[in-house]
């Protein structure tokens, strides 16, 4: 928060420039080129005189149609004393004359028309042709006629394609549409165009994978000791795995099988499973771990659901004739129980007793109970009896029938029929679709887990009422696929619980004590949470429903794919930490990137280890901004609550601080940090399950110093009324940068782009992009970074999109939805908007290779200095680049790693070869000299002695003559110099040494003696 006399004497400041000087004020900038323009329409207004009455002045009739239905006319005018009256008959169309245009810019045609009778709609073409005439395109467009006898405006707007110079207005009634009535006053206009002329440019796009595993199964089973899924994929795949290390024991692939949605443990001990394609029963024989087909059942290919009976059958739901079959563990034989409930598709729930089977259907809800001895069949009814919905499980625990229908729980009583108990899928504290059996510690109680917190609950079926399990109990993210009583290692009753993502829990009622374990299973990408770059060039990332990845900029690689924290929905630095922001009660893990990844749930000593856990009824940290030695998190309110929050972290006294409520009723979303000062925005949704109550989003300054806020409207052209506010960003200007969304005067969705001053709050400039599209997430920000060139790139209406700061152009990088995104030092493009992580790639400009001394002492060394560019002018990191060197002459000298060395008397040129992000340049040549002394030819020597290339009283005798040679040549005697050179030749050609070594020391004393003849 600025002081308010700061404020005071900014604004009697700006006053007086504006008396003293009205050139002086800067207007806000909306859009380069804003204005429209008008261009001449040859005799638009129709006001020209026709020659006759059917001459019709610079308007041609089109060939393909009559050449009657139009004339000018006085009877009815919307301007002027002209108009043209349609009355066709049949197919015709009028064309103005060609109209020069510039490809790439916005035009907009607007015409009066007043329509008498109607059959079919009016319509008018833009006609672009290219600059031979030929026809490249047409914008054709219907009018709908609210009311006739009246002059109702009509409009095209549209971009001229590329290749266009020219444009015809065309007029047309087709043969099904007959009209009587009248066109004036046609005018076109002209804006230039606010695509960005990009200078960047970039590579193909590098899919890096998923950053996010995990593995998901709808169909699982817990047994004794050991644990079942299935997981989906092309095929699915049957697991099984210990129970307590999680190892895995068996799996088998499934071809023809993707998804499998029903398994049961049988009587027998053994795993009974079927998927959703070719109507196969499997089962998997524990003891022999070995998975057998037992035949297709009878009643249909989909199977949803299974159970098992005490008296060791196997009952199969169907889909999609709503039949149930029957297999007999005994006899191995199926049988074909029938349709349960006739003009349904779904058999698609089941429950079991000693005595009946429950069987719920859909899409229209009927619970049918059958006799399990007489095959008798009787409806039950239930308050959604005849509903459009579908009932999916079924459960009878003491004097109850539970049903659930997705995960909606209606509780009746078996006796009566009478409701006990409704949770309806929207309420705050409803199931996630599955329930336990009577707790061993209580017979009365059930336990869920409650689907908006992911915390387990009880149901008391004395008073049937819910409850929370306190201490809270925090269970992984993932809904629960089955849930057991067991027993521990220790005899001790526990209840597990096998979730969605092969998540395994244990909850031991007795100590409040809950563990998570991950039984082994092949991993599968997951969507993409969350993605931030931070200072050490590292992506960090999340993913829905859990997991955690690290990418390397530098190298390319992953350094880290885990399966928790649980969903990340934002993530801040400060410090060098790296801090995670989850769902469910807005919990704060710090990770430390310098130390190994070590969860244990986020204790003391984990990294991450969980900070901080904001509450408050808040649930989802979106955003992060950090300043002056704090971090500033903005989080979305709680399920069914309005009323975000601002926390601050100081890491001077290591307290935490949460603001509900900063904006009324308003959830944050953008943060940006400026001098001092935290700006922030709202989105008005809280959390599901209840309606924001709020006009317009707003915005808030925040004094770090005081803790002083303020909450002020954002007032900017294209949205009369904002629904969110956010991502903020400081630019390179200094001035606050934020994307908008919402409803502009029209009432139609608006994107808007800003910058405003921070000292006023006055919006300096702005761009509206993608009118009419939809915000999609109500509470993800729009993303906006920076480049090193001052280009702001942002997600904005969910695309990645590039705008250049001065003139506002913008100009759309990659086709589809972009959810997050950020840049590296480079300018390189990190995005994705599913579970893959992708790379937009600045293109290689140019590599060149220096070195500080063209000549090279034999067996000496030098750095040689690499530095590749990319278009933008940004310098690669060498790290994650494949070089490949390449020397003309290797007996001179070789390079390695980007170090020459001199191996012998000669010149060699030097290039490389660099491969980064799929591109592969060729560096400029150097030329490099390698010189060689009787020094440095008698250390040659002495090394070809040690790897037994030379004799000893060889190399002694070689080696004399060179001290000999360098004696006097000391002495300025350079003719005995050249003697005992020339003695040194003779013993070498004498000797029996190598030809290969002969060669090379004969250039080298070649060259020395060149040199004294200098």
């Amino acid at each position: 928060m600025k002081d308010y006399i700061k404020r005071l004497s900014i604004t009697l400041i700006a006053a007086l420039l504006v008396l003293s000087s009205l050139s002086l004020v800067q207007r806000p900038i909306e859009a380069a080129a804003s204005e429209w323009k008008e261009l001449n329409i040859v005799n638009g207004d129709f006001e020209a005189k026709p020659s006759s009455e059917t001459h019709l002045p610079s308007w041609d009739y089109w060939s393909g149609g009559f050449k009657t239905g139009m004339a000018i006319s006085k009877e009815v005018v919307y301007e002027g004393l002209q108009s043209l009256a349609v009355d066709n008959n049949g197919v015709v169309g009028l064309f103005s004359q060609e109209i020069s245009i510039t490809e790439g810019n916005h035009y907009k045609l607007s015409a009066q028309l007043n329509v008498k009778q109607s059959a079919g709609k009016p319509g008018i073409w833009l006609r672009w042709t290219n600059d031979k005439g030929t026809i490249i395109k047409d914008d054709p467009k219907y009018f709908d006629i609210p009311s006739f006898n009246k002059w109702q405006t009509v409009e095209i707007e549209t971009t001229a394609p590329a290749g266009a110079k020219g444009l015809k207005i065309f007029i047309y009634q087709s043969s099904t549409s007959k009209m009587k009535g009248y066109y004036d006053d046609i005018k076109l206009f002209e804006k230039e165009s606010s695509i960005l002329d990009f200078p960047v440019q970039y590579g193909q796009p590098i899919n890096h994978g998923p950053a996010a595993l995990a593995a998901k199964s709808q169909g699982v089973a817990i047994g004794d000791g050991e644990v079942y899924y299935a997981t989906n994929g092309s095929p699915a795949t049957f697991y099984a795995a210990d129970a307590e290390t999680g190892k895995k024991i068996f799996s088998k692939e499934l071809p023809g099988s993707d998804v499998v949605w029903a398994m049961v443990v049988g009587k027998d001990g053994n795993v009974y499973f079927a998927g959703t394609y070719n109507g196969i029963l499997y089962r998997y024989v524990v003891e022999e771990q070995r998975l057998e087909e037992l035949g297709k059942n009878p009643s249909d290919n989909w199977v949803w659901q299974l159970e098992a009976s005490d008296d060791g059958k196997i009952y199969g739901a169907t889909y999609p004739n709503a039949k149930v079959f029957e297999y007999d563990i005994e006899t191995g034989k199926f049988k074909d129980l029938g349709t349960f409930y006739e003009g349904q598709q779904y058999a698609r729930g089941l429950g079991i007793t000693k005595d009946s089977l429950y069987v719920g259907t859909g899409t229209t809800a009927h619970l049918l109970k059958m006799d399990l001895a007489s095959g008798k069949r009787t409806e039950i009814s239930l308050p959604i009896t005849g509903t459009s919905t579908s009932i999916s499980n079924i459960w009878e625990y003491g004097n109850n029938i539970f049903v659930a229908y997705g995960t909606s729980l209606v509780t009746i009583d078996k006796t009566t029929g009478e409701e006990r108990n409704t949770m309806n899928w929207q309420d705050e504290h409803t199931f996630d679709g599955l329930i336990s059996s009577p707790s061993p510690y209580d017979e009365n109680i059930i336990y869920y887990i409650n689907k908006n917190t992911q915390q387990l609950w009880t149901y008391d079926m004395t008073t049937h009422k819910t409850s929370k399990v306190e201490p809270t109990v925090q269970l992984p993210q993932t809904p629960a696929k089955a849930i057991r009583w067991v027993k521990d290692k220790n005899g001790k009753d526990v209840l597990a619980i096998l979730h969605h993502q092969i998540e395994y829990t244990i909850f031991d009622p007795s100590t409040n004590t809950v563990k998570v374990s991950y039984p082994e299973v092949d991993m599968q990408g997951l969507l993409m949470q969350s993605l931030e770059i931070g200072e050490d060039q590292k992506i960090y990332m999340g993913g829905y429903q859990g997991s955690f990845g690290v990418f390397d900029t530098s190298s390319d690689k992953y350094l880290l794919r885990e399966r928790d924290p649980h969903q990340i929905e934002g993530i801040g630095f400060l410090n060098g930490d790296v801090y995670l922001g989850t769902y469910g009660g807005a919990r704060i893990f710090k990770y430390n990137p310098d130390l190994p990844f070590h969860f244990q749930g986020g204790v003391s000593g984990d990294n991450p280890e969980l900070v901080h856990d904001i509450g408050d009824d808040q649930s989802r940290p979106f955003t992060f901004t950090s300043g002056d030695n704090k971090l500033f998190i903005g989080t979305i309110s709680d399920y069914g609550r309005l009323g975000g929050a601002l926390t601050i972290y100081d890491a001077n006294t290591n307290k935490w601080n949460t603001i509900r409520n900063i904006i009324k009723n308003q959830s944050i979303i953008g943060l940006a940090y400026h001098d001092g000062t935290v700006f922030g925005g709202s989105t008005l949704a809280g959390g599901l399950g209840i309606d924001p109550t709020e006009p317009k989003a707003k915005m808030f300054e925040y004094d770090v110093e005081t803790g002083k806020h303020e909450t002020f409207d954002l007032h900017v052209d294209g949205l009369a009324k904002p629904e969110m506010i956010g991502e903020l960003s400081v630019g390179p200007d200094g001035n606050i940068w934020g994307v908008a969304w919402g409803l502009d005067e029209g009432g139609s969705f608006n994107t808007v782009v800003f910058a405003m001053n921070p000292e006023n709050r006055k919006v300096i400039k702005s761009t509206q992009l993608l009118k009419g599209v939809n915000r999609g997430s109500q509470w993800r920000p729009f993303f906006i970074r920076w480049d090193q060139q001052g280009y702001l790139y942002t997600t904005a209406g969910r695309q990645l999109t590039v705008i250049d700061p001065e003139t506002m152009k913008s100009k759309q990088l990659v086709p589809g939805t972009v959810n997050l995104m950020d840049i590296d030092k480079e300018g390189n493009i990190y995005y994705t908007a599913d579970h893959n992580l992708y790379q937009l790639p600045v293109k290689l400009e140019k590599g060149t290779l220096a070195v500080e001394d063209n000549t090279l002492l034999q067996g000496k060394q030098q750095e040689i200095h690499l530095k590749v560019t990319l278009v933008n002018g940004s310098s690669i990191d060498l790290a994650g680049a494949d070089i490949q060197w390449m020397t003309s002459n290797p007996d001179a000298a070789i390079v390695e790693d980007g170090i020459i060395l001199g191996k012998n008397a000669g010149k060699t040129e030097i290039y490389a070869t660099v491969s980064y992000n799929g591109e592969k340049i060729t560096t400029n040549t150097i030329t490099v000299t390698t010189q060689v002394t009787m020094d440095t030819l008698a250390d040659q020597i002495s090394e070809l002695e040690e790897a037994g290339n030379l004799s000893h009283p060889l190399a002694k005798q070689l080696t004399n003559r060179l001290k000999q040679a360098k004696k006097h040549y000391e002495n300025e005697n350079k003719e005995q110099a050249v003697k005992h050179l020339e003695d040194f030749r003779k013993h070498l050609d004498n000797s029996s040494a190598e030809e290969t070594i002969k060669n090379i020391l004969l250039r080298n004393v070649q060259s020395i003696e060149t040199a004294l003849a200098e």
